[in-house]
């Protein structure tokens, strides 16, 4: 018999609180979850209290560890935080309403919204270095993990470029995804042809 499918899931996290919450280690806001949130979070103990999950990872910002706090209790994990699964860096443009970032940065709206290129956030990231650390930590933790199964916490747009990257396809095609509030992904590894399979994608939880 070969080794064990690993199993990835991946979640979003649940709703985090509105509101001015500036971090200035991340350079970004930092909301923690509404009491709406909280609320989905424990909730999420019924979805994965029944699966064989060895690690659990979270981004640096405080809504992934508290999303998932309850099932870590439940399974006797400590999260680890990677900032390697943070959110997009989109730097100058955080905090900015729609109209303010068409207004200040029109060049790069027109790049955001076209989806036919890849582009940087003034003072962030482009698609292509957060797909280098995307890719960084796959093969990091494939290698840690072998036959094991794993749980991230991670963010919208770092999801979507996640599908990006195990589709094969360009990061700018990010957009065409969507990633509900404790929406899941799960994938399985398959050595036998050295590729991701998508098992499934932005299922309801919580």
């Amino acid at each position: 018999m070969g080794i064990k499918p690993m199993i990835w899931y991946i979640l979003r996290h649940a709703e985090k609180e509105q509101g001015d919450f500036h971090n200035p280690q991340l350079r970004h806001q930092d909301q923690p979850l509404s009491a709406r949130g909280q609320q989905a979070a424990l909730k999420l103990v019924a979805n994965f209290a029944d699966k064989p999950i060895t690690a659990i990872y979270v981004s640096a910002y405080q809504r992934t560890w508290q999303t998932i706090a309850a099932v870590a209790e439940h399974l006797q994990i400590t999260p680890v935080v990677d900032g390697r699964l943070n959110e997009i860096d989109n730097g100058d443009v955080d905090g900015m309403t729609e109209r303010d970032f068409q207004q200040v940065y029109p060049d790069v709206w027109r790049a955001y919204i076209a989806r036919r290129a890849d582009f940087r956030f003034p003072g962030g990231e482009t698609g292509a270095e957060v797909q280098e650390r995307i890719k960084d930590f796959f093969d990091e933790k494939r290698g840690q993990h072998t036959g094991a199964d794993i749980l991230l916490v991670s963010h919208d747009g770092l999801i979507r470029q996640m599908m990006c990257y195990v589709m094969g396809l360009p990061v700018y095609r990010r957009g065409d995804f969507r990633v509900d509030l404790c929406g899941l992904m799960e994938l399985s590894y398959q050595d036998d042809c050295d590729r991701w399979q998508l098992l499934r994608f932005n299922q309801a939880c919580g």
